[in-house]
């Protein structure tokens, strides 16, 4: 129960429950006050002090709301009225709930002035016609109903933004339920237990459960209990804690997948911690903008990779956030199993440190070389990237389903140092084989995303390998005599040799994407039978040679390769992934990758 544990004592570290108002923000999110639940409202009537109607606007508000443990959870059929704001059909369609829910009222209405004046308008009985005198339609039974109140001085008439409001009811709450405490799990204390348990905490399944505590079986803790009362031994006030911490969580620093969410923050005070499923270039631009530092494209470079992502997630030269290291980081994903239950899928606790350095350690070894504005940057692919190099990017619920298991899988690999699947390794390489796999959304082949997937596979491949203690250079490795590799050099000359030389003849322009070259062309066959398909692709080159006068650096290159391999390794056995890692170290150096490097690298040794 680690998790929970976490939440509450989150809660009481960030809420602010001497504050005069409720801090909504520009979306509308705001930390529940206990007892309290989100309702989407459609109509506000605002009052004077004494309860007499003065106006109202049609006017849909998600606010905080007051609520009881029954009034939280009905269903359709039983009556059960909120405390306070309430739709029309308990305010004065239904004579049976508006009788159930003026009784309600009553009982707790002398706790607050404001409330008062809403108990008085609502025995009044005119609310029908103050809406239709106002243009509002009663006919509608659902029509949610929020009330303001405006007394002279007070300049807090919105009751669900008072938080004077909210505490007479949590006084009223307490005092109320002091008969039937009994020691709650989490804290130790002795007070009211929760016997049915807050829902939607992720607005993606509104109706799902983290804890049910109705039947025997607690889903979350995935413990066996007799009775309900054994599932029930959380109290009412820890468990509103819980569950709106996370609500709020998954609300403000939530990253979402259908019913999934997953949130990452600081225990002591709630603030969100480095997002686990950014790629490196997006991550470090973004930790340098909030530090008020312009990003600087040209800074994640080989040799400065390292020193640029460790400073920029540790927050160094800078009163950030991410200074203290000692204080806990947790990290959290929840899923809904079924439309009413919701489970715990993930879930890591670990100091700040802890969990930078795990962040660091996988955009370390799982990156690669890929193009931004022309340049080519040093940066770990982003989940989103991984997901779509190994899985595509197909639609509908069934890719959701999978985007979800592969979200997690990447918690596992980033947090807790789980191995890449070969699997995955696999897939990736099998797409990337097949470059017109990679279309267009309007038909057409898709260059860049075809080039992107390759980045991503190599970069998956290093970590994959870095895990079985092989090392995996981030530059052109001249003297490397694997078959794969070499092979994958050979293909990244052909292709820059045509490409080359159709570049001159269009004057200056680059028609690749549209007309591919043969070695991309040939790609499938050539990842199958590199040997034979080589022979086929060299003898095509033999026009774009002629177009480079013989393109005698080029042919030094190929000379230079093939005098690498090992006699018995010229043969049609299929090609490993790893030919990826020699086509693209081939292609960035042929791009004049060193030239830039050597550039940058004297760059920012002298700003430094």
């Amino acid at each position: 129960m680690s998790w929970f544990n976490n939440l509450v004592a989150t809660y009481d570290n960030v809420y602010d429950d001497t504050s005069d108002s409720l801090n909504y923000d520009e979306k509308m999110n705001v930390l529940l006050p206990t007892y309290h639940m989100a309702m989407n409202t459609q109509v506000c009537i605002v009052l004077d002090g004494d309860g007499k109607f003065r106006r109202a606007n049609n006017e849909p508000l998600n606010i905080a709301i007051p609520c009881t443990e029954d009034s939280a959870s009905k269903s359709s059929t039983a009556i059960f009225p909120h405390p306070l704001h309430e739709n029309l059909g308990y305010l004065a369609l239904s004579s049976k709930k508006r009788e159930k829910y003026l009784t309600q009222l009553s009982v707790w209405q002398e706790m607050h002035p404001k409330i008062s004046a809403v108990y008085n308008y609502i025995k009044g009985g005119t609310i029908l016609e103050d809406l239709e005198a106002s243009g509002i339609k009663t006919d509608d039974d659902k029509r949610f109903i929020r009330f303001s109140v405006e007394i002279p001085g007070d300049f807090l008439p919105n009751l669900w933004e008072d938080s004077s409001v909210a505490r007479a009811w949590q006084k009223f709450c307490k005092e109320d339920n002091n008969d039937n405490a009994s020691m709650c799990y989490v804290t130790g204390d002795s007070s009211a237990p929760m016997r049915k348990h807050p829902k939607g905490v992720n607005p993606a399944e509104n109706g799902a459960k983290l804890i049910s505590a109705n039947d025997t079986s607690n889903y979350t803790f995935r413990g066996k209990f007799t009775a309900a009362e054994q599932a029930n031994s959380i109290s009412a006030e820890s468990s509103y804690k819980a569950h709106a911490m996370l609500k709020y969580l998954i609300a403000t620093h939530g990253y979402k997948c259908g019913s999934q969410a997953v949130a990452a923050w600081a225990i002591d005070d709630g603030d969100i911690a480095v997002n686990p499923f950014g790629g490196t270039y997006g991550l470090v631009n973004s930790l340098e903008e909030d530090k008020g530092t312009p990003p600087d494209s040209d800074a994640l470079l080989d040799t400065h990779y390292a020193k640029i992502l460790r400073n920029s997630l540790f927050g160094v030269g800078s009163a950030g956030k991410l200074k203290n290291r000692s204080r806990a980081f947790a990290v959290i994903a929840v899923d809904a199993a079924t439309t009413g239950r919701m489970g715990i899928t993930f879930y890591q606790e670990l100091r700040e440190d802890e969990y930078l350095e795990r962040i660091i350690e996988w955009h370390e070894n799982c990156r690669w070389w890929f193009r931004y504005d022309k340049r080519d940057i040093l940066t770990a692919p982003s989940a989103d990237d991984i997901i779509a190099a190994v899985y595509g990017e197909t639609k509908g619920e069934g890719y959701i389903k999978i985007k979800k298991q592969a979200r997690e899988t990447l918690l596992g690999h980033i947090f807790n140092g789980v191995p890449v699947d070969l699997a995955w390794i696999r897939a990736a390489v099998s797409r990337v084989n097949n470059p017109f796999s990679f279309d267009k959304e309007d038909g057409g082949w898709d260059k860049f995303k075809w080039e992107k997937a390759i980045s991503v596979t190599c970069a998956l491949m290093r970590k994959y390998y870095i895990q079985k203690k092989e090392e995996i250079p981030l530059a052109l490795d001249k003297t490397c005599t694997d078959r794969n590799y070499l092979f994958g050099r050979l293909l990244a000359i052909a292709d820059k040799i045509e490409s080359h030389a159709r570049y001159l003849q269009g004057g200056g322009k680059d028609e690749t994407g549209k007309r591919p070259t043969n070695a991309v062309r040939y790609m499938p066959a050539f990842a199958n039978k590199p040997l034979h398909t080589w022979a086929i692709i060299y003898r095509q080159l033999n026009p774009y040679i002629q177009r480079l006068n013989g393109a005698s650096w080029y042919q030094n290159q190929i000379d230079e390769i093939m005098g690498l391999f090992n006699p018995e390794d010229l043969n049609d056995n299929s090609l490993e992934g790893k030919y990826l890692f020699g086509y693209s170290l081939q292609r960035l150096e042929l791009n004049g990758h060193n030239k830039n490097e050597e550039e940058n690298s004297n760059e920012l040794d002298e700003e430094n």
